[in-house]
């Protein structure tokens, strides 16, 4: 499983309509990659879903600007969860997103950002 270092917030952007927050995830482990979880507000009051995990493998040094040149951005919604012998794919979804809401004081920031309504962009 994916063990979280650190947990930050990017920005607050809006996905399919809805308000989404980007969160940049560190690994723990050396040689995983950093993670770009989607999380939006979600019934009931409080919840939150993970509606997209994107991969990141940026670099400063080569990703100092907007380079479509590689996939320094991968979806990877789907392919993070798989079934393994002790849990479904879905549990192991919802297993990181409980991990990842709750690191440090994410979920709470999550609830201030998020209730800044309109504001939020």
């Amino acid at each position: 499983m994916y063990t979280i270092q650190d947990v930050k917030i990017r920005r607050i952007t809006e996905m399919n309509g809805a308000p989404c927050a980007e969160v940049e995830v560190y690994p723990a482990t050396e040689g995983d990659s950093v993670l770009l979880a989607y999380l939006t507000p979600s019934a009931p009051l409080g919840g939150y879903e993970l509606v997209k995990l994107v991969r990141s493998d940026a670099s400063l040094e080569v990703d100092w600007y907007d380079n479509s040149m590689h996939s320094a951005y991968e979806d990877a919604t789907d392919e993070a969860f798989e079934n393994s012998t002790t849990a479904t794919a879905e549990e192991n979804r919802d297993a990181f997103k409980q991990q990842l809401l709750s690191f440090g004081q994410l979920y709470e920031q999550l609830n201030q950002r998020l209730s800044e309504g309109t504001n939020w962009m």
